[in-house]
């Protein structure tokens, strides 16, 4: 409207240089100064008008079209023509945006929990309007910033602050249904997976807290490991001793049965290097003389 104003102020200065011309002498001529000013003036108002009536909505936008304040419709992305004075365009982005937060609640257990989280989300775009009509261009302040932090609060008061770490992705998940829910009444659309949970943080209380409870379970890990090694020392060294006591049963009864020479004679031709010497032994009663060779046919 700018154009417009400059050419109505033109179009006037015609009239005053009209009526200067009569007043000057006669060698001083304003009238061609006159019509020129007039027919400037007359183009620059056209132009204004044509300008104010055309609008362009970029891309990625819809413009909320009002009359008077009051909504009117909404425009598509590119050349629009309006009635200039009375209708207003409302440029509206709808192409997917991203907020962060973050939020910070009570978990089940009343452990304070800091989360930080991203969202990504969309406008409508054939529910421009209404959004315009029920919130206004601030939505973001409005609705998207309380709805982060409520979803938030909400969902972490059904977990405790350990179920928060070991099940961050259904915490993620419903999080998001929640935040989704609560958006789609005013028109705005969460993309799919669109939220991300970059962090818990929780008080430094507890965050020892759980230091200390890993350190106790590495330790008791420690500590059942120990045991069932000693358990399984115990067992071997009871089959070893089982086996022993077996061993020393089959000798006792190949003793019995075989004869005491012919079992110590097996005994000692394991040991055997391959030579075949023979015993002798003396004593008060006299002497006698163990041949080996015969014990081995024996045994055979």
């Amino acid at each position: 409207m700018g154009l417009f104003v400059l050419g109505l102020i033109a179009f006037i200065v015609s009239f005053l240089l009209k009526g200067l011309d009569g007043q000057t002498k006669d060698s001083v001529n304003l009238r061609p100064a006159a019509w020129t000013s007039r027919i400037v003036g007359v183009l620059m108002m056209v132009g204004g008008i044509l300008m104010a009536s055309v609008v362009i909505i970029p891309t990625g936008y819809a413009g909320v079209l009002l009359r008077f304040g009051a909504l009117q419709g909404q425009l598509a992305e590119g050349i629009n023509f309006v009635m200039p004075g009375v209708n207003t365009v409302i440029p509206i982005e709808v192409r997917t945006q991203k907020d962060e937060a973050t939020a910070t609640a009570a978990s089940r257990d009343l452990q304070v929990v800091t989360t930080n989280l991203a969202l990504n989300y969309r406008l409508e775009t054939e529910s421009v309007g209404k959004l315009y009509q029920q919130v206004g261009a601030e939505y973001r302040t409005r609705i998207i910033a309380p709805t982060l932090q409520e979803s938030v609060k909400v969902v972490t008061a059904r977990y405790t602050a350990e179920d928060l770490i070991r099940n961050r992705a259904q915490v993620k998940s419903e999080v998001e249904a929640e935040i989704g829910r609560r958006l789609s009444i005013y028109f705005i659309k969460v993309e799919p997976g669109g939220l991300s949970i970059t962090n818990f943080d929780f008080s430094p209380e507890f965050n020892k807290a759980i230091e200390a409870k890993q350190v106790a379970q590495q330790e008791t890990e420690k500590q059942k490991y120990l045991l069932q090694r000693a358990e399984l020392e115990k067992q071997t060294e009871v089959a070893r001793a089982e086996g022993k006591a077996q061993a020393n049963k089959l000798t006792a009864q190949s003793l019995k049965e075989m004869g005491g020479g012919l079992v110590i004679a097996r005994e000692w031709i394991e040991k055997w290097d391959g030579k075949l010497p023979s015993v002798s032994a003396g004593g008060s009663g006299g002497q006698f003389i163990v041949d080996l060779s015969s014990l081995m046919k024996q045994g055979q």
